[in-house]
């Protein structure tokens, strides 16, 4: 009968539960889980800005004009989902860093993503609307007036240099942790 017991959990495979996490692996969920929140409020803040300056952005780029919710609620989410995996990703890799040097900063560490956000938050938004790469501006003739079309550019390019901003930050500082 203990044979049988034994040959049946080796053919179902039964699984023994895995001990739980460690108090320093909970710790750096809850790091992950916090930087995704807070960049997730960050681009729910930063969506309204943008919102703001092209409503068309949102209407039309994103397809917001078919939500059901209300304009500046549906924008806020939109912002919210977009900044998760960005603060997912900082945290991550900073703690990846922080874990393999007794030197690693916070603060230094947040003070560069800021600084590469920043960089390409002031250059993305202007290439936009100088090359207008995607001919928005010919596209909307008739629909936009030239200066909706410009402000369309230029939001776009605020996004864009956001997701650019994080990625080149992480990117260029956190090289050492990935290799």
């Amino acid at each position: 009968m203990l044979a049988a017991f034994a040959s049946a959990r080796r053919i179902v495979g039964v699984v023994r539960p895995s001990p739980p996490a460690s108090p320093s692996r909970l710790r750096e969920y809850l790091a992950i889980l916090a930087g995704a929140l807070a960049a997730g409020a960050c681009g729910a803040l930063f969506d309204q800005v943008t919102a703001t300056i092209s409503p068309e952005y949102f209407l039309e780029g994103k397809g917001l004009a078919a939500s059901s919710l209300p304009f500046r609620l549906a924008v806020a989410w939109t912002g919210f989902r977009g900044g998760l995996p960005l603060g997912a990703l900082v945290t991550g890799v900073g703690l990846l860093r922080s874990a393999r040097s007794d030197r690693f900063s916070w603060r230094a560490w947040l003070v560069r993503m800021m600084a590469a956000l920043a960089a390409a938050l002031a250059l993305c938004p202007a290439v936009m609307a100088v090359l207008d790469p995607f001919g928005v501006r010919e596209a909307s003739l008739g629909v936009w007036s030239r200066g909706a079309a410009t402000r369309y550019l230029v939001c776009w390019g605020l996004h864009a240099g956001a997701y650019l901003g994080v990625l080149v930050g992480v990117f260029l500082k956190g090289r050492p942790a990935l290799s």
